[in-house]
């Protein structure tokens, strides 16, 4: 019992270095436990047209994404497996769907920032951000990435009528990560997410994705494909079954005063 105590202990302080900016040592742990040798996937494309649940004689709505491996999928078979295009047919709309996809696996958010001008040029209807992640993992400080996400918010809201920002789940599940790191993440992670969550609620035509819903469904490990990093199929459905009340706010959002979303 003793020695577990004084094990966890060394575990907290590792954590707490890590997180207060004097653990540079576990964050280059973290980014070694990032690249270790494992199999790697490449991105798919989530860009593509959901049908409308009925011929509507409407256009399609444009939906512009910008993210992270969260919006490419690794390791999946089929870009309709990724969560954003499970979120959306499960709306059954009135009106067709086109995804167009500026996600880039890897992205961080200052990477996401830079194509924010390419978003505009497509006029989307909803713009959906989901990036962080990568910051994290890297030890960027919590704030600095709130703040970040939050010019970009504001970027595309300067260009779309409702944007969609998705927070993040909690790190500390993905099996790449062992003790401490996974702690470590645990606790940035769920810090990111309250930040991150903080900065939409004070835009009023943004709408959170909160994806924190799934975390249960992530300490299975049967959820992540062979890289350990990635989930699969079951763990994009989760985030879907997440992600969708706030989806469904974002097109309800985008309908009001034209038509109901179904």
């Amino acid at each position: 019992m003793g020695v577990a105590r004084v094990g966890m202990a060394r575990v907290g302080v590792a954590a707490a270095a890590a997180l207060t900016g004097g653990g540079a040592g576990l964050a280059a742990e973290l980014v070694w436990a990032g690249r270790r040798p494992l199999p790697e996937f490449p991105d798919i494309d989530v860009s593509g047209v959901v049908p409308a649940s009925a011929p509507s004689g409407e256009p399609p709505l444009r939906v512009v994404v910008l993210g992270d491996s969260t919006l490419t999928g690794p390791g999946l078979a089929a870009p309709e497996d990724i969560w954003l295009r499970q979120a959306i047919r499960r709306l059954r709309l009135r009106r067709a769907v086109c995804v167009v996809s500026l996600a880039v696996g890897g992205s961080r958010v200052s990477d996401v920032a830079a194509r924010v001008d390419e978003a505009a040029v497509l006029k989307p209807d909803l713009a959906v951000v989901a990036v962080g992640s990568n910051d994290v993992i890297r030890g960027v400080p919590v704030q600095t990435l709130a703040r970040k996400l939050g010019s970009v918010v504001d970027s595309l809201l300067d260009a779309a009528p409702v944007v969609a920002a998705a927070n993040m789940g909690d790190l500390g599940n993905v099996l790449r990560f062992p003790a401490p790191l996974n702690i470590v993440l645990h606790m940035r992670s769920r810090q990111a997410a309250r930040a991150i969550g903080a900065t939409i609620e004070r835009r009023r035509r943004a709408v959170l994705l909160d994806v924190t819903r799934s975390n249960p469904a992530f300490r299975d490990p049967g959820v992540f494909v062979a890289d350990r990093f990635h989930p699969n199929a079951a763990g994009h459905a989760a985030w879907a079954d997440s992600a969708l009340p706030g989806m469904r706010l974002a097109f309800d959002r985008l309908f009001t005063g034209h038509s109901s979303p179904g």
